[in-house]
């Protein structure tokens, strides 16, 4: 109960867009409780503004198999 969790973010349609590489601490502080289950959804718009890092370009991606 009140522990953090952190949801890993990344492009819907290629996992290894790295653009899109995030995570979000989400933390309830009276959940979940013994006969409780937390469910945790986190949802962008879009990528992050300025990645630092190389790789696999949004635009490059071709999205056939969830992967590259």
């Amino acid at each position: 109960m009140g522990r953090e969790i952190d949801v890993s973010i990344n492009f819907r349609d290629a996992a290894f867009v790295r653009s899109h590489f995030d995570a979000m601490t989400v933390r309830v502080d009276d959940a979940p409780k013994a006969d409780e289950i937390m469910v945790a959804l986190v949802v962008t718009d879009c990528g992050r503004p300025h990645p630092r890092i190389g790789g696999l370009m949004k635009e490059e991606a071709k999205m056939e198999d969830g992967l590259r």
